[in-house]
């Protein structure tokens, strides 16, 4: 059977962009190639294929392949040329990988200012935050931590531990055991722990009002982690932006002298935030 027919098949059983994941996570990029090709031609360039097309982007980038990796940043630039609100995931997917092919041909410095100058463009907080988490993986650690909305300064001598986590999101709650953990392990040596979030708006289909959703974020505390009740959850969008919150949860480890020494936008084992904590305490 016709490989081509395979996929169509295929794509009745599995959504798009799952499929091209998958693929992606075992080092497949020609399968992802051929199904986002088919999906072209019998649908046409549809949100469904640009979010196909970045993910094998970010793919082809992550597996070192430049070629495949700029070919289809350019045809994110060709079918998006400007933000558009129902296409930020692919908007961003082609700056993000853009982005690190400079950094990997023209080095670091080449590669913020290129991220800085579409920062200063974005509107939409997630494409802010997404511009502003690869500007801060390429240039945060070692540097003063932003106090934006944060009590940081009144906190200068004590090593900080910031949580950044979205009420829905589900790693941020499967993280809960071990930052409760973590937590309560540290807490008689120093540690401090902020935590923030941002109103996102809820579901599309049955969007918060800012009120409902803060009573939301405060239930999803009080439940998912009742260990934490007594530290404080600041709603920020100035500093989810500024500390690229784009994935989450993502951990910012703060020293006593107020500079960043660990930037995690990615969900953290135990064994190594414990690593990095007693590290800083160490000092």
């Amino acid at each position: 059977m016709a490989l081509s027919l395979l996929i169509a098949q295929s794509a009745h059983a599995a959504d798009l962009v799952r499929f091209v994941r998958n693929k992606i996570s075992a080092g497949d990029l020609a399968t992802p190639v051929a199904m986002i090709e088919d999906h072209k031609r019998t649908t046409g360039v549809d949100a469904e294929y640009l979010d196909a097309v970045g993910w094998i982007a970010r793919g082809a980038e992550v597996l070192r392949r430049p070629d495949i990796a700029r070919q289809y940043v350019a045809e994110l630039h060709r079918q998006i040329p400007a933000e558009k609100e129902d296409l930020l995931i692919p908007y961003g997917a082609a700056i993000e990988v853009e982005g690190r092919l400079i950094a990997a041909a023209d080095g670091r410095g080449a590669a913020i200012r290129y991220f800085e100058n579409h920062f200063a463009a974005a509107k939409a907080p997630a494409l802010r935050s997404r511009i502003s988490k690869n500007i801060n993986l390429l240039s945060m650690e070692g540097q003063a931590a932003p106090s934006v909305d944060l009590p940081l300064a009144s906190r200068r001598g004590k090593p900080m531990l910031l949580y950044l986590f979205a009420e829905w999101c589900g790693d941020c709650k499967a993280s809960a055991t071990t930052l409760t953990t973590i937590y309560q392990k540290y807490r008689p040596r120093g540690l401090e722990l902020i935590n923030v979030t941002r109103l996102y708006g809820g579901p599309k289909d049955k969007p918060y009002t800012p009120e409902e959703e803060r009573a939301q974020v405060n239930k999803v505390w009080s439940e998912v982690y009742p260990g934490l009740k007594d530290t404080p959850v600041i709603i920020s969008t100035d500093a989810m932006v500024r500390y690229g919150v784009s994935a989450t949860p993502t951990f910012v480890l703060i020293d006593r002298k107020g500079i960043v020494r660990l930037y995690a936008p990615t969900r953290l084992s135990e064994v190594e935030l414990s690593r990095r904590i007693e590290e800083v305490l160490a000092e």
